[in-house]
């Protein structure tokens, strides 16, 4: 009987420990970069969100001044970094005939990174105790400005509330609208 030729093998599939090595390696530097991205983001994320829950509770001010008929407020702490939205009714209906009988719609503390540095109401800056505006039921409001600060990176955001209209606008810096005069139309 004719002895044959031994047959070749194929080669085991698989990888080697340099080549496992090499990829996780790979995987563990972008893990790396990704993790990092997103901790830059994060504290602009937080500033973003914060920005626009306090344009909501501006809009949600408005809204219910109009549609409720009464003149409805926002307290801004600056002191304890919160605000409040209060209305002009007392709690069972009606009136309120005091300021302490208002009821609080909506209470919010910022979160820790966010700072409320200034409310600058009709010209006049304030950067410390409470201060309050109006929304009454035509749907102006009392024209004002918020500036809010990241921390640490400090950077500064303005929500503008436009007196005649009560509309919201965002500035990405410090803004601070010139008071207008009568010679401003001479």
């Amino acid at each position: 009987m004719p002895r044959r030729a031994p047959v070749a093998r194929p080669a085991a599939g698989g990888f080697s420990l340099i080549e496992l090595l090499a990829v996780i390696t790979i995987l563990g530097l972008m893990a790396g970069i990704v993790s990092v991205s997103w901790a830059a983001r994060l504290p602009q994320a937080e500033l973003n969100s914060t920005v626009h829950d306090i344009a909501a509770a501006v809009s949600g001010a408005r809204s219910d001044a109009i549609a409720r008929n009464g003149e409805f407020r926002i307290y801004y702490d600056l002191d304890h970094e919160s605000y409040k939205v209060v209305s002009p009714y007392r709690l069972g209906g009606g009136l309120a005939q005091t300021e302490a009988e208002r009821v609080v719609v909506k209470r919010v503390t910022l979160p820790e990174s966010i700072d409320l540095r200034r409310v600058t109401i009709d010209g006049v800056r304030y950067e410390e105790g409470v201060v309050f505006v109006t929304f009454d039921p035509l749907g102006s409001a009392t024209g004002h400005t918020l500036q809010l600060v990241q921390h640490p990176s400090e950077m500064p955001m303005t929500i503008e509330v436009l007196p005649l209209t009560g509309l919201i606008r965002f500035h990405y810096d410090e803004f601070e609208r010139p008071v207008v005069s009568e010679e401003d139309f001479d």
